[in-house]
Order: C-alpha cells, then structure tokens, then sequence
C-alpha cells in the first residue's frame, strides 16, 4: 500500500531502488555490484615503487 503514495504526499521517491526479492532488484544489485569493481582502481605496487628501492 505505501508504494503507492505519490511522492509529494511522503511516499517513495521515483529514484527509490526496488524491493529485495523482487525481479527488479535482481537486475538492480547486479547493476550495483559491477558499478563498484569498476571504481576500485587499483594502487600502486609497493615492491616496483621508487620509495620500495630507498628501503633496502
């Protein structure tokens, strides 16, 4: 039923994500999962950085 409130009356906003367990939410979390490897760049390798050299 609150799924069905418009939005200026304190329903969900139209960019809510979709409920767990449902179709959508599926397609969703997939969505979400392959957007968060994408931004893990990864760091610089410590045994090749300059600094690694200045240790030994």
């Amino acid at each position: 039923m609150a799924d069905l409130i418009p939005a200026w009356a304190g329903g969900l906003p139209a960019d809510a994500p979709p409920r767990p367990g449902t179709p959508e939410y599926e397609a969703y979390a997939a969505k979400q999962r392959e957007q968060s490897q994408g931004d893990i760049a990864p760091g610089p390798d410590p045994a090749t950085s300059p600094s690694a050299s200045a240790i030994h």
